[in-house]
């Protein structure tokens, strides 16, 4: 991973009102606590970007990751236990039936299924959908594999093999100009992809990575 000072001074110089929404990093304790309640083995660098900063605010209008907003550790795991009960409330035949609506892209990277309980959100849009880190992939798969899941979101795609990849990729498309910060109504300013010209970043990752 590149030095998290990169992210953050480009936050600083283009949105430093996101700059400013970023909590304090989380404590080792804090962050053991955590991989203890939740059960998983969460990746290193998962455990180093909540280091750096706990999240944000969420007074901000938007978020450092394309404008989606960044969970701080108690929203993961709120959004960890409303997902896990959403699977233990659900029968067998509705998970099957909602699987197999289900796409991986590339094929066989995330498993096609609705939910699991191991995938961990880092990021959301206020709308049930999130970035997070797969620690079930499919068989072709990387553990801690970002990926995108939630309500709407049917086609699961492998956007990078780890947090790390992920902020070295979108930090290449940022320096290469690839963003698009408009003003809004409510005096807010959002923050997107201009390659493609999109208003939600997962609508620019289905662009960016097509169904094969």
């Amino acid at each position: 991973m590149q030095s998290l000072n990169e992210p953050e001074a480009w936050l600083k110089t283009h949105l430093p009102e996101v700059a400013a929404d970023l909590n304090a990093g989380a404590s080792e304790t804090e962050l053991g606590d955590f991989s203890t309640t939740l059960g998983v083995n969460l990746p290193d660098d998962f455990l180093q970007l909540y280091a750096w900063h706990n999240g944000q605010e969420e007074h901000a209008n938007s978020g450092p990751w394309y404008g989606l907003t960044f969970l701080p550790l108690d929203r993961v795991k709120r959004e960890c236990d409303m997902w896990r009960e959403v699977l233990a409330d659900s029968s067998p035949e509705s998970l099957i039936s909602l699987a197999s609506c289900m796409k991986s892209t590339p094929p066989g990277f995330v498993r096609r299924q609705y939910a699991d309980e191991q995938w961990i959100p880092f990021a959301h849009d206020w709308a049930g959908n999130y970035l997070g880190v797969d620690l079930n992939p499919d068989e072709y798969g990387t553990y801690g594999q970002v990926i995108n899941f939630g309500r709407d979101e049917e086609r699961k795609i492998a956007i990078s093999p780890s947090i790390s990849a992920f902020i070295d990729w979108m930090l290449s498309e940022l320096n290469a100009g690839n963003f698009n910060i408009k003003g809004e109504s409510d005096g807010g300013r959002s923050f997107n992809t201009l390659r493609p010209e999109k208003y939600h970043f997962l609508d620019s990752l289905a662009v960016l990575f097509p169904q094969l």
